[in-house]
């Protein structure tokens, strides 16, 4: 049998080189689906502190029941944040995976989620206004529920005159359904606010104040604080950077 001259040696090694690049190019576009086609719209998350108990009241300190709470930091550790599309039958097996576990297992969520943040910190506007975090862009298309996980949160102030620094371990995964469905439209830019009211964390369902030092011994408090914080959590369409929901500044929702 004649053997193979070094014109045919080189020659297959090429297109066996070819044929590699190829199909990792096939590979590649699979796993980025059809969202990634087309026209993109620019995107941003932004977050408020903004308190139950009034405007802007996270930015004083807080009285009740003869004891005052002033924060001066908070920073949240977050974990992921996450876009996810309207309900369809791609989507139909979230409930599978929103269960908190380990994320290699959350395929279809990743399926349906479009714009992702994270692993980062934010550090939250105490004295009012917005802080912003850089997005993805995000294809058309329509968004039903933000994806939250926050790892833990930094409370730094005083509680009756006493400093506290506590850096506490939250894990809370919060699912949080937008008031109203966001339309993205192709080229046109998309703001979310996520408001999160701190003071509402550390106020008891009495209105009595917690001291945030006691509660990193408590697994009750710990408990609570979570509970709270999950609760709390509100996002929305925020186009006109205002920090408040633009579905009920039009008169909708």
């Amino acid at each position: 049998m004649q053997q193979p001259t070094f014109h045919d040696t080189t020659r297959l090694h090429r297109s066996t080189a070819i044929g590699a690049t190829f199909a990792a190019a096939i590979a590649l576009a699979a796993c980025s689906g059809s969202s990634d086609l087309g026209p993109r719209s620019a995107a941003q998350i932004a977050f408020t502190s903004t308190s139950s108990l009034g405007a802007n009241a996270a930015s004083v300190p807080v009285s009740s029941g003869g004891h005052t709470l002033d924060l001066t930091q908070v920073t949240l550790g977050i974990s992921r944040i996450e876009l996810k599309r309207a309900l369809t039958t791609a989507c139909s097996d979230d409930a599978l995976h929103d269960d908190g576990g380990d994320d290699s297992t959350h395929t279809g969520v990743e399926d349906c989620a479009e714009l992702k943040v994270g692993p980062t910190t934010v550090d939250l506007p105490l004295t009012g206004g917005m802080v912003t975090l850089p997005a993805n862009a995000l294809p058309a298309g329509t968004f039903r529920e933000l994806e939250l996980r926050l790892s833990q949160v930094e409370l730094k102030g005083t509680f009756d005159g006493q400093a506290f620094d506590v850096t506490l371990p939250v894990d809370v995964h919060g699912e949080i359904e937008l008031s109203t469905p966001l339309a993205v439209v192709d080229g046109a830019p998309t703001a979310i606010t996520i408001n999160v009211p701190v003071n509402d964390w550390l106020t008891a369902a009495d209105g009595s104040l917690i001291d945030p030092r006691t509660i990193a011994s408590s697994s009750t408090l710990l408990d609570q604080l979570r509970g709270r914080i999950r609760a709390s959590l509100h996002a929305f369409e925020d186009e006109d950077h205002d920090g408040h929901d633009d579905a009920g500044e039009h008169g909708h929702g």
